[in-house]
């Protein structure tokens, strides 16, 4: 029974593996680390590295929790501060039903109900445990794992110590170091406008215009003879005399067509900024001994 339950364990751990812990707000505060599942296969707690290096680990119940799965991550309905200063969790520490009743009285979840002495039956508890399936509680067949190292272990309340797989225990922090780097780009913006304007100006302009006009001359030419009396007698002849007038008229004539546009110039800018950098400096205070 131990060798099946070690595969699903193994199937569900491989599921929430490198699974990012966020607070209610979006903020990370660190990644899935252990596992623990009730009775069903279903995560009960989750064991959370934080800090730099992920040196700090909490335990936090899967009920505070929402998963998003196809995310790879999971959200705590805390503050990120409440969740650091949660009940430590390391390794080593035995998970009793008083260290449950801590960590869920912190989150203000109700206790872990027993009214008896939790005994081992194949690795499953036996009379007086709670249903570990229901809500909240965590029976002593829970199942932990670390999602790092694929480690699997069986809990079991009343045990005295975390069993370890093999001899040697192998300790690993991961952390990230960091730089900035420059990424630039363009993006358009207004440099400016170029204003067309038509504005008018008088001045005056001389032309030559050939005209006419009528001259009236008179000529007197002697004659003999004798005047008939008809001819004696006042008399008035009226001549026209025309002139050409000059009239002046203004209208508009096109003389030249204004055309506006752009053209796009490329060219290289260079760009200058300070950028952050992390490094780690690593001092080694162990003595080694000497052969």
């Amino acid at each position: 029974m131990t060798e099946q339950r070690s595969d699903r364990f193994t199937a569900v751990e491989d599921q929430y593996a490198g699974y990012t812990v966020v607070d209610e707000s979006g903020t990370k505060i660190g990644k899935v680390d252990d596992l623990f599942l009730d009775e069903s296969d279903q995560p009960e707690y989750f064991g959370v590295k934080m800090g730099f290096l992920g040196t700090s680990s909490t335990l936090i119940p899967a009920d505070i929790t929402t998963i998003y799965n196809e995310q790879g991550f999971i959200e705590v309905s805390q503050t990120k501060s409440t969740v650091q200063d949660g009940p430590a969790f390391d390794d080593d520490r035995e998970i009793t039903p008083e260290y449950e009743n801590e960590v869920r009285s912190y989150y203000g979840l109700g206790p872990v109900e027993s009214s008896g002495s939790y005994e081992e039956t194949n690795g499953h508890s036996g009379a007086g445990t709670t249903d570990s399936t229901s809500a909240g509680t965590v029976g002593s067949g829970m199942s932990m794992g670390d999602t790092e190292t694929g480690e699997f272990r069986e809990h079991d309340r009343n045990q005295e110590g975390l069993s370890q797989h093999g001899s040697d225990l192998e300790d690993e922090l991961r952390g990230q170091r960091s730089e900035e780097e420059l990424v630039a780009g363009t993006r358009e913006r207004e440099a400016g406008s170029v204003n067309v304007r038509k504005r008018v100006r008088n001045y005056r302009e001389q032309i030559e215009v050939p005209t006419r006009r009528e001259e009236v001359s008179v000529e007197r030419v002697p004659v003999s003879g004798e005047a008939t009396e008809a001819q004696i007698g006042g008399d008035e002849v009226s001549v026209p005399v025309v002139e050409d007038e000059v009239v002046v008229q203004k209208k508009p004539v096109a003389k030249e067509e204004i055309r506006v546009r752009k053209d796009v110039v490329n060219e290289r800018q260079i760009v200058e900024e300070d950028v952050r950098r992390e490094e780690v400096d690593i001092e080694d205070d162990t003595r080694r001994r000497r052969g």
